[in-house]
């Protein structure tokens, strides 16, 4: 039944838009900075940091 308490189609779109580029911030900036660090010189942590921007 909780189907129906939700907020009116146009809004609660927007919500889940925001939600969705949010999570795609999130994890896009992880995974570039796992492939910084993957593609970095042997110890150089900075190689993450610098990729991600």
């Amino acid at each position: 039944m909780e189907e129906y308490a939700r907020e009116p189609c146009p809004w609660r779109i927007v919500d889940d838009c925001g939600g969705a580029f949010t999570m795609g911030c999130i994890g896009g900036a992880v995974f570039q900075s796992i492939k910084g660090f993957r593609n970095a010189p042997s110890f150089v942590l900075l190689g993450s940091e610098q990729y991600a921007k």
